[in-house]
């Protein structure tokens, strides 16, 4: 009895199986190449990015891609269905020269009009600004427009029914999110009279989907976005936006904006544990970080102005008065926090203290800083920090987001 050909290769192994043919490519971004993952190479911005809030070098080079290629990468068919109506939609959003807006669109339109709009007041004041005022601002200033459908379908992600499918929410979000960076980049190195009031909605609107995706993307999805890698993205658009401040203060003064001065908000007292533990840090600074040294000076005015910002929040807690924080502290500080410096690790931590108070006012901020003072803490505690001295230090944050010691 003859056998066929044998399935074992010469050295009585089974032979291998034929491998899968794949497109290998080495022109992924400079994020994936530096994490040493695969690059899909999504335009403008890839998926790895998109997920983990990285700036994605794809967006520094966005001149050939078009609004339509960002509406076919979130919409697959140019035919688009309502499911709960029926009514199909066609049209090639090139033949306007504008960006092809959906139904689903429209209704996060809605959603921002009607609801999402109160996560950004402080009080009854600042509504006619946010609900009729600022969504006239997009039809000219597209990046304004990504960053109001992003935050509306994250706001409708957090608080969707059974009958909607979060994780589809989070994905529009995203997207949005991605395709408004550069946009808002490009005007911030234009500022003008015409738009520094879009370039000021649009710093406050990016602080707030900075502070809930992580926590969002950590609740419908397995893997869990660093709270402090993604604050520290977000922290280059904060600092370019504060130049609003500094640069078109005229033109603020006869804005819609003029109330948000961060400087002339009123402030109260703040509570005896509160001071006690800024106190802390303070020392901490005064005697771990060499006398009158850069570093020493940075931490020293991150400290103070953190101060400030409880006293603002003490007397009202506007939004403004936890988005401050992020816009001023000193570039050197936000490097240091990088890479992950123990001391600036810390006073980060205690920052997450005013984020988790904000949580209980605004949906947005709801587990944020409870998540960001447990990261801070993990690393800090199983590190290659010697952070014996610190331990009492770390005490009061824990506590106040009530987290085991």
């Amino acid at each position: 009895m003859t056998s066929g050909p044998s399935s074992r290769a010469p050295s009585g192994r089974p032979k291998a199986p034929p491998r899968r043919s794949h497109k290998k490519s080495r022109a992924g971004c400079n994020q994936c190449k530096e994490r040493r993952v695969k690059c899909d190479e999504t335009r403008p911005q890839c998926t790895n990015c998109t997920y983990r809030l990285l700036h994605c070098s794809y967006l520094d080079n966005t001149q050939n891609y078009t609004t339509s290629d960002a509406v076919h990468s979130k919409y697959p068919s140019e035919e688009l269905i309502d499911s709960r109506d029926g009514i199909q939609h066609h049209g090639d959003p090139q033949e306007t020269g504008t960006l092809h807006y959906t139904l689903e669109d429209l209704q996060l339109m809605h959603q921002f009009s009607t609801e999402t709009y109160k996560s950004l007041c402080g009080d009854q004041s600042d509504k006619a600004g946010w609900q009729s005022l600022i969504p006239r601002l997009p039809y000219k200033y597209e990046f304004l427009m990504h960053g109001i459908l992003a935050l509306a379908a994250l706001h409708t992600a957090a608080t969707t029914t059974e009958f909607n499918d979060p994780m589809s929410y989070l994905d529009i979000a995203l997207r949005y999110n991605s395709l408004s960076f550069g946009p808002f980049r490009n005007a911030l190195d234009n500022l003008t009279p015409q738009n520094c009031d879009a370039v000021y909605a649009y710093s406050a609107i990016i602080t707030v989907i900075g502070v809930a995706l992580p926590t969002l993307h950590g609740r419908f999805r397995e893997e869990r976005v660093s709270t402090v890698e993604n604050m520290a993205t977000f922290f280059d658009l904060l600092q370019g936006a504060t130049s609003i401040s500094r640069i078109s203060a005229p033109w603020l003064q006869a804005s819609i904006f003029e109330k948000y001065s961060f400087w002339e908000m009123s402030v109260a007292d703040i509570d005896i544990e509160t001071n006690r533990a800024l106190d802390e840090l303070d020392q901490l600074n005064q005697l771990g970080v060499d006398q009158d040294s850069e570093e020493q000076i940075t931490n020293r005015e991150a400290i103070g102005l953190l101060r400030t910002c409880f006293a603002k929040f003490a007397y009202s807690p506007h939004p403004v008065t936890i988005m401050a924080w992020l816009g001023y502290v000193e570039k050197e500080f936000i490097s240091r926090l990088r890479l992950r410096r123990p001391l600036e690790l810390l006073i980060f931590m205690h920052w997450g203290v005013l984020l988790d108070e904000f949580g209980a006012h605004f949906w947005w901020a709801e587990g944020s800083g409870k998540a960001l003072v447990a990261e801070v803490a993990l690393e800090l505690k199983t590190g290659t920090y010697d952070v014996t001295e610190w331990e009492k230090a770390m005490e009061w944050p824990q506590g106040k987001v009530q987290l085991d010691a």
